[in-house]
């Protein structure tokens, strides 16, 4: 072999899902008369010389010789004859290259499918949604609840709510998991503690997790939520250093110095053993104060509890709603978008987010509560039974007193037909085919914005490659 078929020969970055991998094998070689075509689940990208082809189903990545990317772009066929070539030949063997008339969005399904089965998910209830209460002591302009009546669940429904969930205690004394979701949970905190102490004397094993704004911790009410909720994990907000951050979340119970109150609570949180998430909504107003927030964090904290600390950065979309007069927001521009994954690589590079490339290389055979519906269930304040937690009222189905209604149940997990636009498209095996979802934004503007997210996966990916390359090298250049 001389050295120009060395450099073009394809290396091998990551070997795929190997769940998938197994399951679609090597593909036989085609008939002599047909043609074959690049599969409309390879994503290409340059880098450093190099071509990035990443495979949206079987999650391989490998870098290629440039000129390869003639076979993956449009929908141009070409002769089996190709696959004389070696290098052709094992792109072929390894679903780069398919034939012409493959059905890979049916393929996919199927696979999907095969894992979804292999997974073995519970029949019972194993994860549980609740808001104890709709209420607040914010006004976040860019809450989806805005205009929602508050309402907190009465001691009948907290009753009808722990005879619901006992119900459908799991098999085999299976642990359920709670999320606490509001409203902000810690409103009702008499409700949360009424569930627990009704689960515990039924001897029912249980774990939880929190969203909240984290205003309202106490001393001791973070000693409950460890000991008695078994809280382990809490994602809350912040949208900016102190001024910024009360004039956005607008209290209204006369937090004092509510910032303050927030990172103070982060650091009880963590010494008590619970995880904290901290979520930065931006917006193209407040994107200085982010990194500035980031920043902070970064000196706020050791690093040990750094080791219980994540944070990211998410955009605002939506509407504005009643929120501030003096701050309009232009939610959900790509634009915005491409800024947030600025952030989120700065928050990489301060430590503040871990390069856990699991997610990339994994294909996932679920993508929200509705795709996963007989272990998922949203109790709100009323105790209606929902199967997504935007709780759109097509999605409700049932409540605790009557329990699941089974029309409504047939409604809301019957399948959804891919779109004809969807199953050409290079992203499916990484969304969802869940057309009804409430929060599906636009074909076009999905993919764009799933590109510019891709892109900076694999770059980060090749440059993990590379690096792990020169440290193996140094290592072995190292004399005895």
């Amino acid at each position: 072999m001389n050295r120009h078929e060395r450099e073009t020969e394809p290396e091998r970055i990551w070997p795929g899902d190997p769940r998938v991998v197994m399951l679609l094998g090597r593909q036989d070689p085609p008939a002599p008369e047909a043609r074959i075509r690049g599969s409309r689940f390879v994503y290409s990208l340059y880098m450093e010389g190099r071509c990035l082809l990443f495979h949206t189903l079987t999650r391989q990545l490998i870098a290629a010789a440039p000129h390869l990317i003639a076979y993956f772009s449009g929908d141009r066929a070409f002769s089996a004859s190709i696959l004389a070539d070696e290098t052709l030949a094992r792109l072929y063997g390894e679903h780069f290259l398919v034939p012409e008339d493959a059905d890979e969005a049916q393929l996919y399904l199927e696979v999907k499918e095969i894992l979804v089965v292999r997974e073995e998910l519970p029949r019972d209830i194993v994860q549980y949604v609740i808001l104890p209460t709709t209420a607040c002591n914010a006004r976040c302009f860019y809450c989806f609840e805005q205009g929602m009546r508050y309402r907190n669940m009465t001691a009948e429904t907290v009753a009808e709510t722990v005879r619901f969930m006992l119900r459908h205690r799991p098999a085999g004394d299976r642990p359920i998991h709670i999320h606490w979701f509001g409203g902000e949970p810690l409103c009702a905190t008499d409700n949360i503690d009424r569930i627990c102490a009704g689960l515990t004397e039924a001897g029912v094993a249980y774990t939880a997790e929190m969203t909240s704004n984290g205003s309202l911790f106490t001393e001791a009410l973070i000693r409950r939520a460890a000991d008695v909720w078994k809280l382990d994990e809490i994602q809350i907000t912040l949208d900016g250093m102190a001024e910024e951050y009360a004039r956005r979340k607008r209290y209204v119970s006369g937090v004092e110095k509510p910032f303050e109150t927030v990172i103070r609570n982060i650091h009880g949180l963590i010494a008590a053993g619970i995880r904290v998430t901290i979520r930065l909504n931006a917006d193209e107003n407040n994107l200085g104060e982010i990194y500035r927030v980031a920043d902070f964090l970064t000196a706020e904290f050791t690093e040990e509890e750094r080791q219980r600390l994540r944070v990211y950065a998410h955009s605002l979309f939506g509407e504005l709603g009643d929120g501030l007069a003096a701050c309009p927001v232009n939610a959900g521009t790509e634009a915005l978008e491409e800024r947030v994954l600025e952030i989120n690589d700065y928050l990489g590079r301060l430590g503040l987010i871990r390069n856990d490339l699991h997610d990339l290389f994994t294909l996932k055979s679920h993508f929200c509560m509705v795709t996963a519906p007989a272990c998922n269930v949203l109790i709100d304040a009323e105790g209606q039974l929902f199967a997504c937690d935007a709780m759109p009222e097509s999605m409700r189905y049932g409540n605790v007193r009557t329990d699941i209604d089974p029309e409504a149940w047939k409604r809301v997990t019957a399948p959804c037909a891919v779109s004809p636009e969807c199953r050409r498209c290079v992203f499916l095996p990484q969304c969802t085919e869940f057309s009804r979802c409430p929060s599906r934004i636009a074909y076009d503007s999905c993919c764009r914005i799933e590109r510019m997210k891709l892109d900076r996966q694999l770059r980060a990916a090749f440059a993990m490659h590379r690096e792990a390359q020169r440290q193996q090298k140094e290592a072995s250049s190292v004399p005895d």
